[in-house]
């Protein structure tokens, strides 16, 4: 071998590594700060979890995942030969030494075996499977050949290497008893003249040396270059689901001097931060996102790989502009992001469901970025859809998006006898309050819900009240259409009342409303126990308060997005649902941390869908492939689009859509006498 030419070779793949991986990590640096150096501890586990170990990879699709782990696990341990193969090039006859050296020797064989085996299959889902999610990617193409040509050629170079000088030095004829594959290699090549084995063992030496340097230098340049910041950018990830809206200081955008800009949202590629640029870079194109994206399955111009790839060449196409200071004479001439980069269409498809970022074995993040862009379009450049003008008026007048009189929240129990709250002495005579929500209140499906969840709390003796005309809405839904505004004066007067009353313990039906005053409302000074209706049903059957009657069949439930993915309670519904029914729920493909959004999220209940498929009724769809007699929620506004979808597939006169609150109650009223207050 020749150390020069090893040595040339390591310099100039090294520089060009380095020059391409800085062409991407200097624009990181510039991006807005964002601290993520916090719980350290913790982040090191994350990173062992879900990176050195890849389970999140594996657990989310079987058999892809093992098919990564190999080759990251394979990657990670033939690191130490490259390293023998580079000494090599100083010194021919450089082996590990002793024992360990053998015992790596048939490690290393094994692990190269199943990297071929690995990438076999890798070609077989892109030729042969050909998923839905993996679009055509000439460079995955190119990565998975490189990898196959580094195993191959390893196995030929240590044929012929044992051939050559397995009879003349002992540390190889040592490494060679306990090498199999190169073994038998050197078996097949023996017999050829020593001058042919002499250039095939130089001839693989640089083979390899050349695709493991060309791969070196490719890796900056496209997905792969995970490869590198995968780890990093698990060590900085949120580590929990996206159940926060980024909040705005709206008293100092308010209080800004003349002159002062105080960035509300994000508007251009220098407003996103570090962490949404690293993001963007470390994407693998997996398409794993795109599995039960409602969006994606429906045609709509969003899938979270396809706004990282347009972000990353973005970001690359303004590199200049990005690293240059702004300054009077040259103001920063970055392009707004939407729509520039992303389309309008692209941004108001999302219904914050979560899947993408649950899905993502890197947790790379979506939805904190679509609601800082959100909030620049609707609070800096008034810019939204059009059927949103008449919701935020209804919120801003009534505290509701149907604009019905808020005198009128209340009025919905007014027959049913349930007290209505409005003293602190009051509220210590009961164990919860129920906080109703506005679906519940003011649509007749959610009132349904609320009468029926109303009587399971009768029949277990639980004491609640509500507000009435005092309840207002959480702002939950205007804070994920971007209007922070709106939402801060919607949650303020709502924290108000609820300590003014001494309010600790909260029950809703409202997922959305339940994930707010859980999550968001302590930024705010509201802190309680709260939980969601399910929840407690659960409790109550569990702690036998509640003795359901089986008196259905073949259900199937759907998981309320924020309720499941953001909270992570999928068993309360189940629980109830196998008290209910003479049979165990239905299974469907999308469920659980796969299931499908209704369609309602993020303020998509307000606005009309006219790109692709209706995402209710493809929803629908899934769940009637189960052959169910009822669909079981947990959220009044799934209730109402699943419930429109059956209408739109004509299949409502056979199948029910039931809260499970109304299963609930109709299966205690099979068991005992509905109590009076209640008929």
């Amino acid at each position: 071998m020749s150390p020069i030419g090893i040595t040339l070779a390591l310099v100039a793949a090294f520089a060009g590594f380095f020059v391409l991986a800085w062409r991407k990590l200097s624009i990181v640096a510039r991006l807005a700060p964002e601290m993520r150096w916090d719980r350290p501890g913790e982040r090191f586990g994350h990173v062992w979890r879900n990176g050195f170990l890849q389970s999140r990879m594996i657990r989310g699709d079987r058999r892809p995942g093992l098919m990564h782990a190999a080759l990251f696990l394979g990657f990670l341990a033939l690191l130490a030969r490259k390293v023998q193969l580079i000494a090599i090039g100083y010194d021919a006859s450089f082996v590990y030494p002793g024992l360990a050296g053998g015992l790596f020797a048939t490690f290393k064989d094994a692990v190269e075996v199943v990297v071929l085996l690995a990438v076999g299959y890798g070609f077989w889902r892109r030729f042969v499977e050909k998923p839905r999610r993996l679009e055509p990617n000439r460079e995955a193409i190119l990565i998975l050949s490189l990898i196959a040509a580094i195993m191959v050629t390893d196995f030929a170079f240590d044929g012929f290497r044992f051939a050559k000088l397995a009879a003349v030095d002992a540390g190889i004829a040592h490494e060679a008893a306990f090498a199999p594959a190169g073994r038998m290699v050197a078996g097949w090549v023996a017999a050829l003249p020593p001058g042919a084995i002499d250039v095939g063992y130089h001839a693989f030496y640089w083979l390899q040396m050349l695709a493991v340097l060309t791969f070196l230098v490719l890796l900056p340049i496209g997905e792969h270059f995970h490869i590198v910041t995968a780890l990093p950018t698990l060590f900085f990830a949120r580590g929990e689901p996206g159940r926060r809206v980024p909040s705005v200081d709206l008293e100092r955008v308010m209080n800004a001097a003349d002159g002062e800009e105080v960035a509300v949202g994000a508007r251009t590629a220098r407003d996103l931060s570090w962490k949404d640029g690293l993001d963007a870079f470390t994407c693998t194109e997996c398409g794993r996102c795109k599995d039960a994206c409602p969006t994606f399955l429906t045609g709509k111009p969003l899938a979270q790989k396809w706004v990282h790839d347009s972000i990353k060449h973005h970001l690359l196409e303004q590199r200049d502009v990005i690293l240059a200071t702004p300054t009077a004479d040259a103001p920063d001439a970055l392009p707004s992001l939407v729509p520039d980069v992303i389309g309008e269409d692209t941004l108001w498809a999302c219904t914050t469901c979560g899947y993408c970022e649950s899905a993502c074995p890197i947790e790379l993040e979506h939805l904190p970025k679509f609601y800082r862009l959100r909030q620049q379009r609707v609070m800096m450049e008034g810019a939204f859809p059009h059927e949103l003008k008449a919701v935020f008026d209804a919120y801003e007048s009534q505290s509701n998006p149907w604009g019905l009189s808020a005198d009128t929240r209340g009025d919905w129990a007014k027959s049913l006898g349930i007290p209505v709250v409005s003293s602190p002495e009051a509220m210590r005579d009961h164990e919860w309050l129920y906080y109703v929500g506005s679906a519940a209140s003011f649509d007749p499906r959610g009132q349904k819900i609320a009468t029926a969840f109303a009587t399971v709390l009768r029949h277990a003796g639980v004491r609640f009240a509500i507000l009435g005309a005092a309840e207002t809405s959480t702002g939950e839904c205007v804070r994920r259409l971007g209007n922070e505004m709106l939402f801060q004066a919607l949650a303020e007067p709502l924290v108000g009342t609820l300590n003014g009353l001494g309010v600790a313990r909260i029950v809703t039906t409202d997922p959305h409303a339940f994930n707010s005053l859980r999550h968001e409302y302590p930024a705010f000074g509201g802190h309680y126990e709260v939980v969601h209706h399910t929840q407690l049903m659960a409790r109550l059957i569990e702690a036998g308060r509640l003795a359901p009657v089986p008196n259905v069949s073949r259900v199937v439930l759907h998981d309320p997005c924020y309720l499941g993915r953001h909270n992570g309670e999928f068993e309360a519904p189940r629980t109830v649902l196998r008290r209910v029914a003479r049979d165990a729920p239905l299974a469907i493909a999308l469920e659980r941390d796969r299931a499908m959004c209704c369609g309602a999220g993020g303020g998509r209940m307000w606005l009309e869908e006219s790109i692709g498929t209706r995402i209710n009724v493809a929803r629908t769809e899934q769940l009637l492939a189960a052959g169910p007699g009822i669909i079981g929620t947990a959220c009044p506004y799934c209730a109402v689009m699943i419930g429109d979808g059956l209408k739109a597939l004509g299949r409502d006169e056979d199948v029910r859509v039931l809260d499970v609150a109304e299963l609930l109650a109709a299966s205690l009223a099979a068991a005992a006498p509905t109590p009076a207050a209640l008929r």
